[in-house]
C-alpha cells in the first residue's frame, strides 16, 4: 500500500484565498493609486489575512505585479492575437496600450521600487517587459525579417513607449502611428 503525499507544515494555501488578493490588489490600485493601497486595505478588500497575502508574495509590491500581470493576460491577449496574427503593428500597439493603461500609474511606482529590490525587477523584466518585447517581436517579424534590426526595433519602440509612461507624456493614437511608421521604414521582404 502507497503513503499519501505529506502536506508541509502550516496551513495550506488557499486558491480561493489567492484569487481574492488577486482581484482586490487589481482594483485598489486602480481605484486609490498604488501609493495609497497598503497591504492592510488589500488584505480587508479580499477578506483575507496579511499572512495569506505573505504566504503567497514576498511584498506588497510583488502582489500588485502579480494582480497586474493576470489583468493584462485577460484585457491584453485577445485584441493583440488579432493584431499579431496580421503583422499589423500599430494595431497591435494601440490594443497592447489601452489594455495596460490601467497599469501605468502603478508601473512607476514598481519600477520606482525596483531600483532597489533586484528580485522585483527580475519579476518585473519577466512578466512585464519580456512578454510585451516578444509579442512586438512576433508582429515584426511578419515585417522586418533580419533579427538583429528587429531586436533594435523593438528596443527602440519599448523605449519610447517606457520614457513616455515614466515622464506621463500621452500615449495616444499619433504617437502610436508614428512608432509604427519607424517600422515601415526597416521593412525588408
Amino acid at each position: 500500500m502507497s503513503e499519501s503525499p505529506r502536506r508541509p507544515p502550516g496551513r495550506p494555501r488557499s486558491e480561493a484565498s489567492r484569487a481574492a488578493l488577486l482581484d482586490a490588489a487589481y482594483w485598489q490600485v486602480v481605484e486609490r493609486g498604488y501609493a495609497s493601497v497598503t497591504a492592510a486595505a488589500i488584505t480587508a478588500a479580499a477578506g483575507a489575512g496579511k499572512q495569506t497575502l505573505y504566504r503567497w508574495w514576498p511584498s506588497k509590491a510583488r502582489l500588485v505585479l502579480a494582480a497586474f500581470a493576470a489583468k493584462a493576460h485577460e484585457r491584453i491577449d485577445r485584441p493583440r492575437e488579432a493584431a499579431l496574427r496580421a503583422g499589423e503593428v500599430e494595431k497591435f500597439l494601440l490594443a497592447d496600450i489601452a489594455a495596460a493603461a490601467s497599469f501605468f500609474p502603478a508601473l512607476r511606482f514598481l519600477l520606482a521600487e525596483a531600483q532597489s529590490e533586484p528580485d522585483l525587477l527580475k519579476a518585473l523584466r519577466l512578466e512585464i517587459f519580456e512578454p510585451r518585447a516578444a509579442a512586438l517581436d512576433a508582429v515584426l517579424a511578419r515585417r522586418v525579417l533580419e533579427p538583429g534590426a528587429r531586436r533594435a526595433l523593438v528596443e527602440a519602440m519599448e523605449g519610447a513607449i517606457l520614457r513616455r509612461l515614466l515622464l506621463g507624456d500621452p500615449l495616444d493614437a499619433g504617437f502610436v502611428a508614428k512608432l509604427a511608421d519607424l517600422a515601415k521604414g526597416v521593412e525588408t521582404g
